[in-house]
């Protein structure tokens, strides 16, 4: 079974049972397949230990492809939060889950089962699964990050098990007892403490969990794909570190291994003589002075401004990047922006920087050029966006759905005189409240498109579908009300 969407969430002294720098990781399947007809698909949400943090609430949002599934319900049986009071809300292409009990939760395996029924009509299609955001006891200051992960079985003795989707083969030259293992693969710099005495870490970790004790020991052999290791690593691969800490720890990480190959054409590395999991990250220690490899640049329109993204392959003795920006072809470019390099790397890492002073209509030029501590300098190639043009309603206006009728879904357009906190109320005939859209701060201009309009599924605010009949809608925004109606034909 795939191990994926891996939400860390890290907690602060003030969150109830969890000390400074306790890590809790969550899971779901990294995709979700459905066939013509298919009901109750039951998918795992996994949790990991939670034994003594004194976790007794979770509220949980995980998104999928509304064209392929849609959500149904949930169901605690013979999970750790078996027994839990929960309510959930199903949107259009993600369901809202919150639950708690008296008693603090314990063990770590399946947290809730989400159920799914398919609405695809001529074929097996396959939905992304994405935990959209989660929140432990209230949310009292977690950090959230994103992985993927993998599910295995070990063997008794001797033996290995491979784990695809995150690219690691275990091997065990002994094993008293087999059982199953998670591995959760986090795509960026462990938080917390960094490891000590190397030149680089890799901006990725790992967390070995299994199921069972018992003594044992293994080999670790990573593939983390061409152009990871240098060429001086590959020479030497002692010159490559792993190092290990304990699972919920920020702190200090512990050398366990040197490299015994490494193969920079794929980036294979081996690490032998492991006795415990745990997180696991890999540095090096090597002098082989690799040059920034910009491997991707991009930008994207973003809340007021535009966004430059960029990725580098590595990065060693990097100090940091400038950000140029030009407004036409043959203009000279001005400098915008520095961006310090995070940490010396041989590794992919990467950045972005946000330009607000753009216009609405204009056409910008950007490059990113790296400095190194020699004072060498590296540039991207220039990229080019333009500033779409955003209509000023005159007047604030609630305009007619569609479709109209309409039998599962739709869209409800509106143009806003002056930015407003949005909200659209769905409601009966009678006035009884079906369902509260709040849209959030929109600012002046026209919403009409499907990306921009407001979207009900037709359902209420516990997630039932409504019946047949006529309903109306209400707009709210900075003291502009107004009303229209709509059908439903099922």
């Amino acid at each position: 079974m795939r191990w994926a969407s891996i939400l860390v969430l890290t907690a602060v002294m003030t969150s109830i049972g969890l000390s400074d720098g306790d890590l809790v990781f969550l899971s779901t399947p990294e995709r979700i397949s459905a066939s013509p007809g298919q009901e109750d698909i039951k998918v795992p949400v996994y949790i990991s230990d939670l034994t003594g943090m004194n976790i007794i609430s979770a509220e949980i949002e995980i998104g999928y492809d509304p064209d392929v599934v849609e959500a149904t319900g949930v169901d605690f049986d013979g999970t750790i939060a078996e027994g839990s009071s929960s309510a959930y809300k199903v949107k259009s292409s993600s369901i809202s889950i919150a639950f708690t009990r008296a008693n603090p939760f314990s063990g770590g395996s399946v947290l809730v089962y989400v159920l799914f029924d398919a609405v695809v009509q001529d074929r097996s299609a396959t939905s992304e699964l994405r935990i959209i955001k989660a929140k432990l006891n209230e949310g009292r200051g977690y950090q959230m990050e994103l992985g993927t992960g993998s599910e295995g079985t070990a063997p008794t003795g001797r033996g290995s098990v491979e784990f695809e989707e995150v690219k690691l083969k275990i091997e065990f030259a002994s094993n008293k007892k087999g059982g199953r293992i998670r591995v959760t693969l986090v795509k960026r710099r462990p938080p917390g403490e960094q490891p000590a005495g190397v030149a680089s870490v890799l901006n990725r970790y790992w967390v070995i969990e299994r199921e069972t004790n018992g003594e044992f020991e293994a080999s670790l052999t990573f593939t983390l794909g061409p152009g990871m290791i240098g060429p001086g690593d590959q020479a030497n691969p002692s010159n490559l570190i792993l190092f290990r800490r304990d699972t919920r720890s920020t702190g200090a990480w512990s050398p366990v291994a040197h490299a015994i190959s490494a193969d920079a054409s794929t980036g294979e590395v081996r690490f032998d003589g492991i006795t415990e999991f745990s997180q696991f990250t890999i540095g090096s220690i090597g002098d082989s002075s690799l040059p920034v490899g910009l491997s991707s640049i991009s930008a994207e329109i973003s809340e007021n401004g535009v966004t430059i993204k960029w990725t580098t392959q590595t990065e060693v003795g990097v100090v940091g990047f400038i950000i140029y920006r030009g407004e036409s072809e043959g203009e000279r470019y001005a400098r915008i922006g520095f961006v310090p390099a995070s940490l010396s790397s041989s590794f992919p890492t990467d950045y972005e920087f946000k330009d607000e002073d753009v216009k609405p209509g204009h056409a910008y030029r950007y490059y990113v050029e790296s400095v190194d501590v020699s004072g060498s300098r590296s540039s991207s190639p220039v990229i080019e966006i333009t500033i779409p043009v955003v209509t000023r309603a005159k007047r604030s206006e609630l305009l007619q759905n569609y479709p109209n009728p309409f039998n599962a879904e739709t869209w409800i357009p509106f143009r806003l005189e002056k930015g407003a906190d949005v909200i659209i109320y769905i409601h009966s005939p009678p006035g009884e409240l079906i369902r509260k859209l709040e849209l959030g701060w929109r600012s002046a201009g026209s919403y009409l498109d499907k990306q921009r309009a407001a979207y009900w599924d037709g359902r209420d605010e516990l997630g039932q579908p409504v019946p047949s009949g006529v309903y109306f809608y209400t707009i709210e925004a900075n003291g502009f009300r107004a009303s229209r109606k709509m059908v439903i034909v099922k």
